[in-house]
């Protein structure tokens, strides 16, 4: 069986913008732009009867890290998965908002105790940049994420984590 494939010559570019134009632009100030930070996937949600087990694994992960530094990195990956899954249960089913929104808040929970290590870590005298940075970058995925979903209790202390963030940035 012969098969043949057209070719083409289509070439797709995207045109970078200065901040400037971008927001002088009537047509482009209705588009926000979106953050650009992946979140990774959450592997099994919370209304999978195996939960359980993904839970007892991360609380033991958790208790062998003693690195400051790698305990703050694995607290932000809880964060931003706890973060997806609510994302992935809400459009999963309408209905799972609740869990979601609880979720979520666990992850939330995560991401503080990520930026506490962060300080801890920045006390012994270690490098923290990266990790600021990455914290900082993903405060704002989760703000945009939270306005998505309208959960505003949250937002705001997605807000407040994004100050902290930036001070540790800055010091």
């Amino acid at each position: 069986m012969n098969v043949a494939f057209a070719e083409s010559d289509s070439v797709f570019a995207q045109e970078e913008l200065t901040i400037k134009e971008a927001t002088d632009s009537p047509e482009l100030s209705k588009v926000s732009k979106s953050v650009e930070y992946q979140l990774p996937y959450p592997g099994l949600l919370p209304d999978n009867p195996l939960y359980f087990s993904k839970v007892l694994r991360d609380a033991i992960v958790d208790f062998l890290i003693s690195d400051p530094l790698k305990k703050a990195d694995f607290y932000l990956l809880q964060a931003d998965k706890r973060l997806n899954a609510g994302v992935y249960l809400v459009k999963k089913d309408k209905n799972k908002a609740r869990l979601a929104e609880s979720t979520i808040s666990k992850g939330e929970n995560y991401f503080e105790k990520s930026i506490a290590k962060t300080r801890e870590a920045k006390k012994q005298g270690t490098d923290i940049k990266d990790i600021s940075s990455r914290l900082w970058t993903s405060s704002r995925k989760h703000q945009e994420v939270l306005k998505e979903l309208n959960f505003e209790m949250l937002l705001k202390r997605a807000k407040n984590f994004e100050k902290q963030a930036k001070e540790l940035i800055s010091k």
